[in-house]
């Protein structure tokens, strides 16, 4: 028998007893529907999840502290992860840096330095966290400007601007009261003549004349939302030139001994950019066997994903429950039709047919119940999916459903084999039917 006279035939008897056939198909739409819904809203949290630690920063970037007794970052629990037995601090240099960068699936490495100053632009001031690093990195770690550029190699007293820094510039001679107020001013922060400076009262009558602000050049901005709007990037030799002046003025003025002294060429932090967020444990491991402390925003999702997985578990269970179903409907409705069509059998048998031909005809009808209720079934998932999230987004939930085209392909091949697998076994029966036996039944 040829593929496509056991498929016209397969489609013909299908369609004989089309309200059973349509039955059966109904509930293997129903367990399809059911799974790849379910399955989709698993998805849609991590994805959802995933979008909202991004807001952070890059899931890609390690952030790395120096450990030691004088290290504000310093915890007994870290040791475990350095040496059992070697607890001796650890400093993040130039040279460090380039060992960052000689480890597998590295793409960038930039030691960081963390300060808060004012920014003067004309008569409006505004204080702001800088995070001083290398230059040359910046586009590297995934920093994007939504307006003029990012820092790049050779910039010296140049800043990179969040744009939520921006809209924080008041006018310093007014009152508290009278700041939150009044409107915030415009200020073209590109074009505008720039400073930044040490002194908190600056614009004030406690201002400090002897420091003098430093001019710098605003060459771009970075978009609102997450971290990186509230921050203005330095680089790292100017701001810590700026820190080393302020450590050695803050001594002399208040001939204080134990003013903070800032060790040049040594670094509290770093930063790493991994080529892919799949390799980012790998090299987070590599970096702590180094001795030093290292987290990343992969760690939340990780937890956070973590706090939702027995969830999502019984999602896919509740799924799976109903195509289990609607493979025990096709398994009735085969064993239904080798009842009904014993004579049929019997006179395919007696006229040639093989045990072969008989055994895929049966899986051939069983095989195209399933393709069709789940075809038909994604068509569905897709309509309930959009009707999730519309409901989700209205209630501001996390449980959005996301159905990627693998989960399409994947549910249809599975509703295929279901079907294929819930018809084996009356195909087998139909095999073992005797032939004179099947011709004299009526």
């Amino acid at each position: 028998m040829s593929v496509s006279d056991m498929i016209k035939m397969a489609l013909r008897n299908l369609w004989k007893r089309k309200l059973r056939t349509f039955l059966t198909i109904l509930g293997v739409i129903i367990g399809t529907a059911s799974i790849v819904v379910m399955v989709s809203i698993g998805i849609g949290m991590n994805e959802s999840f995933q979008k909202q630690v991004e807001q952070w920063g890059s899931l890609q970037v390690i952030n790395v502290y120096a450990v030691g007794n004088n290290s504000y970052y310093y915890d007994d629990s870290e040791s475990a992860n350095i040496n059992k037995n070697d607890k001796k601090a650890t400093e993040i240099t130039v040279n460090t840096i380039e060992e960052f960068k000689k480890i597998p699936h590295v793409e960038a490495a930039t030691p960081v330095m963390n300060e808060y100053m004012y920014f003067i632009a004309g008569k409006y001031v505004a204080d702001a966290s800088i995070q001083g690093i290398d230059p040359a990195s910046m586009e590297a770690m995934g920093y994007k400007a939504e307006q003029g550029r990012v820092l790049q190699e050779g910039d010296s007293k140049t800043v990179v601007f969040g744009a939520d820094v921006v809209s924080n510039f008041y006018n310093p001679k007014l009152s508290w009261r009278m700041r939150y107020d009044s409107p915030s001013p415009e200020v073209d922060i590109l074009n505008d003549k720039v400073m930044v400076t040490t002194d908190w009262n600056y614009g004030t009558k406690y201002a400090d004349k002897t420091i003098k602000p430093i001019k710098v050049d605003v060459v771009g901005t970075i978009s609102s939302g997450g971290n990186d709007g509230y921050n203005v990037f330095m680089p790292i030799k100017e701001l810590e030139k700026i820190k080393i002046a302020q450590s050695e003025y803050e001594a002399k003025k208040y001939n204080n001994r134990n003013a903070e002294k800032i060790k040049k060429g040594v670094y509290q932090n770093a930063m790493v950019k991994v080529d892919n967020m799949d390799n980012v444990k790998e090299v987070q491991e590599s970096i702590k066997n180094m001795g030093f402390r290292a987290s990343s925003l992969t760690d939340e999702l990780e937890t956070m994903k973590e706090t939702t997985k027995m969830l999502r578990m019984m999602l896919g269970a509740i799924g799976a429950i109903s195509l289990i179903v609607a493979a025990i409907g096709i398994t009735n409705t085969m064993v239904m039709a080798i009842y009904e069509r014993t004579r049929e059998i019997g006179v395919m048998k007696v006229i040639g047919a093989s045990l072969s031909d008989i055994k895929k005809l049966f899986l051939t009808e069983a095989a195209f119940i399933g393709f069709a209720g789940g075809l038909a079934g994604i068509l569905v998932s897709l309509g309930a999916s959009k009707i999730v999230n519309i409901f989700a987004i209205s209630t501001n939930s996390n449980m959005l459903s996301s159905i990627p085209l693998w989960l399409c392909g994947a549910s249809l091949v599975f509703a295929t084999f279901i079907g294929i697998a819930a018809g084996y076994l009356p195909a087998k029966r139909a095999m073992k039917l005797s032939a004179l036996s099947a011709i004299k039944t009526e």
